[in-house]
């Protein structure tokens, strides 16, 4: 159920960024909006298969770096205020449903550039 939710959030990220995009023409791409969903997906993966705190947040490091490129990749207009939000959410969620973090750690701030 937990997993079904996250997607859920995935899913609606992605629809946020591609109305965004089209109504704004931002300097991302559709490639770019698969890119972060497919990171975030493995996040959550990725997450559901660790097994301690130390190898979960390697994994939450390894994740904000990726999305720190990506969106640096794509001029920073991929992930702007509402996105933020709710990738920080899914992050801090999932760590959460594991046991990792608490919901209002923000455990994406060490790392986190956007």
């Amino acid at each position: 159920m937990e997993n079904q939710s996250i997607e859920a959030q995935i899913a609606s990220l992605k629809r946020s960024m591609t109305d965004y995009m089209e109504s704004a023409h931002p300097n991302y791409t559709e490639k770019d909006i698969e890119k972060c969903v497919q990171i975030l997906n493995e996040y959550n993966i990725r997450m559901a298969n660790s097994k301690s705190k130390e190898d979960g947040m390697q994994i939450v490091k390894t994740t904000v770096l990726k999305l720190n490129e990506l969106n640096e990749n794509s001029g920073e207009d991929l992930i702007e205020t509402g996105e933020r939000e709710a990738i920080a959410n899914i992050i801090i969620t999932v760590g959460h449903n594991k046991g990792y973090n608490s919901e209002d750690e923000d455990i994406t701030e060490e790392w986190r550039e956007w």
